[in-house]
């Protein structure tokens, strides 16, 4: 409601038993939503008064929330599409194999894909996940396969959800800004020493197990991204 406009800025939200029912939702759901919902800036509770909508809620392009490119650039008003989609196996160096908790040298599944805002190139993205977690769930895996889904779907985190039965639960990244040159620059079609955002994420399941590892090469013209603190 927030999202779609609904529950305009400054919007005071009914008392909690009334939203429970009128969400059709217990109390206790109610409460740990709300509590999710100011840790991430969405609403502010005013001690004695009530509980309002931000004035600024941060619904496009905030880190809070573990979103995938996709939703990322559909949520800036755009049409997000991919090329250069290349799906490979290949050996874990050193930091992938660090990072995902698998030795050095296992067979890693390698998606590499320049994300497109309005056709426009804007972020150059690596995954990496352990051809072992793939099979476990994917009996027929290919990287045609893999290749095909993701041309018409786009989104990796719906493949893994919905193919893989995978349950991402949280994710942690890694944050700096890096000069654009080489390959990157190559693929992103601009000029070597543009600055870019990089970012290094690292999801896990719900039983804590690493499963997913993307290097992300933002146009950093394109995004401005928000953080809530508190």
């Amino acid at each position: 409601m927030i999202s779609d406009g609904t529950l305009n800025p400054g919007t005071r939200l009914p008392n909690e038993p009334d939203l429970a029912r009128k969400l059709n939702v217990s109390r206790s759901t109610l409460r740990s939503a709300l509590v999710r919902l100011i840790g991430e800036g969405f609403i502010i509770r005013r001690r004695g008064i009530g509980t309002f909508i931000a004035n600024q809620p941060l619904v496009v392009n905030n880190l809070n929330i573990n979103e995938g490119v996709t939703d990322l650039i559909r949520a800036m008003g755009a049409e997000a599409g991919v090329t250069e989609l290349h799906v490979g196996t290949e050996f874990a160096n050193s930091r992938v194999a660090k990072q995902l908790g698998v030795a050095t040298e296992t067979p890693i599944v390698s998606i590499e894909r320049v994300r497109t805002a309005n056709e426009k190139r804007v972020i150059l993205s690596r995954d990496f996940i352990p051809k072992q977690s793939m099979e476990a769930t994917w009996e027929d895996f290919s990287a045609g396969e893999l290749e095909k889904y993701l041309k018409v779907r786009q989104s990796l985190y719906q493949f893994i959800e919905t193919v893989l039965k995978v349950q991402i639960h949280h994710g942690i990244a890694w944050l700096r800004p890096v000069i654009a040159g080489g390959s990157v620059a190559e693929k992103l079609e601009i000029p070597e020493g543009v600055a870019l955002l990089y970012i290094e994420q690292l999801d896990f399941t719900s039983d804590g197990r690493p499963f997913l590892l993307t290097d992300e090469y933002y146009v950093a013209e394109v995004f401005t991204f928000t953080v809530y603190r508190e």
